[in-house]
């Protein structure tokens, strides 16, 4: 009988064997975007069939199972494609006491992959260390070692690999070595949840850090400023002790503080109408492609963002919501209309919850198959 699931054989890879390479163990508990998108792509790749041989955890483990596919591969294995993640730091840095005691396994996959005539492929996540608050971050003397070996992880890329995912189009401008037809757009995705909306005023979800990276005071003054509008703020518990005298003369009734997280922002997503991104905007986030972004669109709701970031142009680009400048006056513009128009922001979200099957991680996926197979030098 069948279960009206889709068959196996009709999965695009059905039948095909993937290498999924991560210098780190992945972690289902992982709550960072840089460790949960690991985890949703090799999901991913499983969901759309394909019999995925990972390359992943600390360097031992990955030279143990490096060994192992070359063994597979003198005895006739074919493998279709290869997809990495990579760290935020330099790959030979990635043990946990950061000393690089397997400088060599990684570049080691990379040419027996080659070899092989397999279409490889890595994400680069960030280029953060190229701005100026990187070495704001890090002691001086380290960050002029870490960017070495950023540098030269880069050159290896150009010369080993046939595709660089980066996080958007714009990313790839700002990213050095790399060929510009090497480089390839491939946003973070979003798992589709529907929770029922509860009544209530016209409700914004946040949920993310209030740290100094992502401030958030014209929000928070434009909430404080438009009645019938409430704003939940969800944020790790010692983010908001770190922040909680920032927004101290900005809080009230309208802003309720909560610290959830998994599950537990589930309620959450039911008493939102729409989900705010807005943060000062900064030359970083001009390229930037936050993950919490394909998150709110996977609960089918609308969103409210910041003109002139990359997640603005996203939003108004799709129809997935609305843009304001940083600035408390016209966000409070934006929520008095919402508020008087909830047929406007009803609208929004039935877009939303059509459009979102297009951002899904099995999405993202599946344009990384149909991609390197374009470039499979086999025949």
């Amino acid at each position: 009988m069948s279960t009206g699931g889709p068959m196996t054989s009709e999965l695009p890879g059905a039948g095909r064997t993937m290498v999924f390479h991560a210098p780190y163990p992945l972690g289902e508990g992982s709550t960072s975007g840089s460790g949960i998108r690991p985890v949703r792509m090799l999901g991913a790749f499983r969901e759309l069939g394909y019999d995925v041989i990972e390359v992943t955890g600390h360097g031992k483990e990955r030279a143990a199972a490096v060994r192992d596919l070359a063994r597979r591969l003198r005895g006739g294995l074919r493998v279709d494609l290869a997809y990495g993640e990579s760290s935020t730091m330099p790959t030979v840095l990635t043990e946990p006491h950061h000393l690089p005691t397997h400088p060599v396994v990684d570049l080691r996959l990379a040419r027996l992959l080659r070899r092989h005539g397999v279409p490889t492929s890595v994400f680069y996540r960030d280029i953060y260390w190229r701005y100026p608050e990187y070495t704001e971050r890090v002691h001086p003397v380290v960050a002029a070692g870490t960017r070495t070996l950023y540098h030269a992880e880069l050159r290896a890329y150009r010369r080993l690999l046939d595709r660089v995912y980066v996080p958007s189009r714009e990313i790839a401008e700002h990213v050095p070595h790399l060929r510009p037809e090497q480089m390839a757009p491939l946003p973070p995705g979003g798992a589709i949840r529907d929770v029922p909306r509860t009544d209530g005023p016209l409700t914004i979800l946040y949920v993310g850090n209030v740290t100094s990276y992502y401030r958030m005071h014209e929000l928070l003054r434009a909430v404080r400023d438009t009645d019938g509008v409430h704003l939940l703020l969800c944020t790790p518990q010692d983010s908001w002790d770190a922040a909680r005298s920032e927004y101290a003369d900005l809080l009230g009734d309208r802003v309720e503080v909560v610290h959830e997280r998994g599950d537990g922002l589930l309620p959450l997503f039911g008493r939102a109408d729409l989900c705010s991104i807005v943060v000062e905007p900064s030359e970083y986030r001009d390229f930037a492609a936050p993950v919490k972004l394909y998150e709110y669109i996977g609960h089918g709701k609308p969103v409210l963002a910041t003109t002139g970031t990359l997640a603005g142009r996203t939003v108004r680009g799709g129809d997935l919501g609305w843009t304001a400048d940083y600035d408390a006056e016209d966000l409070a513009r934006v929520l008095a209309r919402l508020r008087d128009h909830r047929g406007e922001v009803d609208a929004v979200a039935a877009h939303v919850r059509e459009a979102r099957h297009e951002h899904t991680w099995a999405a993202r996926a599946r344009t990384v198959a149909t991609d390197l197979a374009g470039l499979d030098r086999r025949g």
